[in-house]
Formats: C-alpha cells, sequence, structure tokens
C-alpha cells in the first residue's frame, strides 16, 4: 500500500511539474503577474468604465515560449455563468460567437488558427507573431447583481495545456461607504464666534454644556455647520456636545476667552 501511494505521489508532482513548465504565460493587458493556471478576479459595476455600451472587454496577452513555434486553439468553458448572459471569444484571426457551455474556436482552412511563434524568434508570418490577443468580450443581464466564471484553455492538437479562469462579480452600482462625521471646531479657543462642523452629518442635535454640567444653549445643525455668537458667554471651558443618526454621541472642549 504505502509502495502504491508513493507511486501515485510522485505522478501527480510530475504532472503539476509538466503544467508549470508548460511555456505558456498569460498577462492581463500584457503586464502584470502570469496568469496561466489562475485566476482573473474582475468587480464590475453597471457604470464602470470597462464597461462600453454594456459590454465588458477583457484583454489577456498569450505569450509562447514552449521553444517551439505552435498552432494553439482557444477553448472556453462555462464553470458558473448566468443564464442570460452572453459572450463572444476573439482569437486571430476573428471574433466568435459561442454556441454553447464548452466552446473552440475553429481551425479550418477558411479560419485557421493562429501560429504563436516561440518568444526567442524574431520572425512573423501573416497568421503567427510572439504573442497573441485572447478577448473576452462579455454582456453581463444589466438587470440584476450576478457572478460569473468562465476558464480559457490553451488548446494544442485537442490537448489542453495551461488554462486561465475570469471570475467577474458585477453589481449595479456602486456603493460609496459612509465617510464617520467629525466634531470640529474652528477657531478654539474662541473670542466671539466659533463655527461647529459635523462633516457628512445631517440634523444633528448640539448643546452646549459648561463644566458644572448645565446645557446653557441647544440648537438643530441643518447644512453640516453652525456658527455660535459667543458675546454672551463668560470665559471659561465649555463642551459641545453633538449627535445625529448617522454618529454617537461626539463632544469637544471649547475655550472661550474674550
Amino acid at each position: 500500500m504505502k509502495q502504491i501511494i508513493l507511486s501515485a505521489t510522485l505522478f501527480f508532482a510530475c504532472l503539476g511539474g509538466v503544467q508549470a513548465q508548460s511555456g505558456v504565460e498569460i498577462r492581463h493587458d500584457g503586464v502584470g503577474n502570469n496568469l496561466a493556471g489562475s485566476s482573473l478576479d474582475l468587480y464590475l459595476y453597471a457604470s464602470h468604465p470597462e464597461i462600453v455600451g454594456g459590454i465588458i472587454d477583457v484583454k489577456f496577452v498569450i505569450t509562447n515560449n514552449t521553444g517551439s513555434d505552435k498552432q494553439w486553439k482557444i477553448t472556453r468553458k462555462e464553470i458558473s455563468v448566468p443564464s442570460t448572459w452572453i459572450d463572444q471569444l476573439c482569437w486571430p484571426p476573428s471574433c466568435y460567437p459561442t454556441t454553447d457551455g464548452l466552446f473552440t474556436t475553429p481551425s479550418t482552412v477558411g479560419s485557421p488558427a493562429p501560429t504563436i511563434l516561440n518568444g526567442t524568434s524574431t520572425a512573423t508570418t501573416s497568421l503567427g507573431n510572439l504573442e497573441a490577443e485572447m478577448k473576452p468580450r462579455i454582456t453581463p443581464d444589466a438587470s440584476v447583481n450576478s457572478y460569473a466564471h468562465y476558464r480559457y484553455y490553451i488548446n494544442e492538437g485537442g490537448a489542453y495545456i495551461d488554462s486561465v479562469d475570469l471570475k467577474i462579480n458585477y453589481t449595479l452600482g456602486i456603493n460609496t461607504p459612509k465617510q464617520t462625521p467629525v466634531l470640529t471646531l474652528t477657531p478654539n479657543p474662541a473670542d466671539n464666534y466659533v463655527t461647529v462642523s459635523v462633516g457628512t452629518a445631517s440634523n444633528a442635535t448640539m448643546k452646549v454644556v459648561d463644566v458644572l454640567g448645565n446645557v446653557v444653549m441647544t440648537d438643530v445643525i441643518t447644512d453640516g455647520t453652525e456658527t455660535i455668537n459667543l458675546s454672551d458667554f463668560k470665559n471659561g471651558v465649555y463642551f459641545i456636545q453633538v449627535e445625529s443618526s448617522e454618529s454617537k454621541l461626539m463632544t469637544r472642549k471649547l475655550i472661550v476667552r474674550h
């Protein structure tokens, strides 16, 4: 039994080594880390600048460093995709509408698969270069929040030699986190006037309390700021307390010095 387990372990280790040495390099927009064997995660919302005309255009630049020229096709597999999403796959020399959950770009006389030259080569052909662009063009359902997971295999003669996953988290809008209201007093120490600012808080209740705990003034801040006339205040220390539905009680010390 131990011998069988060891043999299986060596087999999978060798298999992993072959995949790691595939010679395929896949980079998003041609830059960054090699994504071969891994995934690209996109977090997009309906008005995201990368979505034009309702279509998500993604570009992967694929480089051949296998040591020899290769004629590759691309196989697109739906891992988890909403039924209302539509996608195309662009791979030289054309863009193709996908037909089902598993789609492979053609390799015919009229529509041949491109030849990707080995990365050390300096030659080019009409259908070959040192790299090629694979561009999924995806139209999400613009009416619901959803998630899609695609896998794109590098297909050589029907064998999958490497792959990259594309995961898209799609939301209808972007949620901007609310800023925490901040209470500020300007100037402080103050003479005749002090401006109380509560930032993003609206309809905040304000109290001015003296050092003995007596409430000497109350007001409501409706537009984020309020100016207090201090001409009737005695010199000394006061506390400005502000509370709103957007924040807990905030307190700042105010020094009045005429």
